[in-house]
């Protein structure tokens, strides 16, 4: 759960107090086609379907969810066509995070 927190308050930071050029500076730079996208969504891909398996397979736990919505957000940070999806996948992590840690309580 720490990490979480850390991970939290670490891009909050980066968020406000990034310099603004910079931030116009990745948009224009993935605004431009790199065949490199491709390959940094090959291995969320891999690990979601890993996960889905071992779902299907029958060893659920209270952190499944969490886990899929995970790599999703993972995912949607791989491909610039996705990045409007960040902020729900990343939402639906928190949530599924704090239910497994009411649940397990």
């Amino acid at each position: 759960m720490f990490w979480f927190i850390g991970a939290f308050l670490v891009g909050s930071a980066v968020f406000l107090f990034a310099p603004k050029q910079a931030s116009i500076q990745s948009e224009q730079a993935s605004s431009r086609k790199s065949p490199g996208h491709i390959s940094l969504f090959i291995l969320p891909v891999i690990i979601l379907a890993w996960l889905l398996f071992t779902l299907i397979d029958g060893h659920n736990s209270n952190y499944g969810a969490a886990a899929i919505s995970l790599v999703l957000t993972s995912c949607a940070v791989a491909h610039p066509k996705f990045h409007k999806f960040i902020i729900p996948c990343a939402s639906v992590t928190a949530v599924s995070l704090l239910a497994g840690i009411i649940l397990a309580s």
